[in-house]
């Protein structure tokens, strides 16, 4: 475990202020010459994992290809390295909030609704950051057929100006060790091959991404059951009733989105997250509403309180204080990548 105050190669570590299956996220700050500053989020890999170095290294092994990944809808992954055992990622800070958060936000009573074009618009974004990813080569040419098989609500995090990132790339090998601790949690946006042993590709990928837009319409879990093995019994069965047979006025084209995108057979599903995103995008064309500014104004009136602690935290920062622990509670909500209840 790391603790505040510590220093991880070229950064500092400021606060604590999420954690996740596999790392702890910490806010932390890189200094450079002449008073250079840069906020940026550090993940330290949970100490139970980095006892396994075979696994650890895996993880970063996985992380060096993903930090090739340069696409506006994929976080940068700017550092990767181990010390005194700690192992580490760093990547860019963002100003917004996760589908998880936003999900929640949704659920609140009397709360307004995202329109479901606005969902479709960051699931868009997110295939194709999905896309860059799985088309990556080496420099020889070679495709190097990344996954990402992580593709939640919690690691699709939208940003205040209303545009969206795909986080966390570089866990999929990582994920395929026999530690069940791995997927804890995670169950719920697994392909139903993977229970078959067929190796996870880009339409595993798809399929997750397409759990994550039907929960965004619906505001519920798709395959949630009371322990994992449910959830894997749902999974298998794959049953998917049409988002708005539980939401009343959705699109029909986001009926049948979600339902290719989460076929049980893999071969009838979207080809490419690309190929989603292109009939995503035709919905949003036809609509005539492909609109940021309409994201970022429910973003800055859905998250003023938290988007005012962030502007607080940088004024602490800058003042060159330690953010206190109500400033910090606004973060600890948005780099927590579990999923909605």
């Amino acid at each position: 475990m790391s603790n505040p105050g510590q220093t991880l190669g070229r950064y500092e570590l400021i606060a604590r202020i999420g954690e996740g299956g596999m790392a702890e996220v910490y806010l932390a700050r890189q200094r450079g010459p002449k008073a250079f500053e840069k906020l940026v989020v550090v993940k330290t890999v949970h100490s139970r994992l980095a006892a396994k170095p075979a696994l650890a290294e895996a993880l970063l092994e996985e992380a060096r290809i993903a930090a090739k990944v340069r696409h506006p809808h994929v976080v940068d992954i700017y550092d990767l390295g181990e010390e005194d055992g700690t192992y580490f990622i760093a990547m860019e800070y963002l100003e917004g909030e996760s589908m998880t958060a936003i999900i929640r936000a949704q659920r609140a009573k009397g709360a307004v609704r995202l329109s479901p074009l606005r969902t479709a618009q960051v699931v868009s974004d997110c295939a194709g950051g999905l896309h860059a990813a799985h088309e990556l080569r080496a420099l020889s040419g070679e495709p190097l057929e990344l996954v990402h098989q992580d593709v939640t609500p919690g690691n699709v995090f939208v940003l205040y100006t209303g545009q969206a990132k795909l986080l966390d790339f570089g866990v999929a090998k990582a994920r395929s060790s026999d530690d069940a601790s791995l997927v804890k949690g995670k169950a719920g946006y697994l392909a139903p091959e993977l229970f078959d042993k067929h190796p996870a590709d880009r339409r595993s990928d798809v399929f997750a991404l397409g759990v994550v837009l039907w929960e965004s319409l619906t505001l519920r879990r798709l395959f949630a059951g009371a322990t994992d093995a449910d959830t894997f019994a749902k999974i298998r069965a794959c049953v998917v009733p049409p988002p708005s047979s539980l939401v009343p006025g959705l699109p029909a084209e986001l009926d049948a989105i979600c339902a290719r995108a989460l076929t049980k057979d893999r071969d009838a599903r979207y080809p490419s997250a690309k190929a989603m995103q292109e009939e995503l995008n035709a919905l949003l064309r036809g609509a005539e509403r492909n609109d940021y500014e309409a994201m970022a104004t429910y973003m800055r009136s859905t998250f003023a309180s938290q988007i005012a602690a962030r502007h607080q935290l940088l004024r602490e920062l800058d003042q060159g204080g330690v953010p206190a622990a109500g400033t910090l509670e606004a973060l600890t909500a948005t780099f927590d990548d579990r999923s909605p209840a």
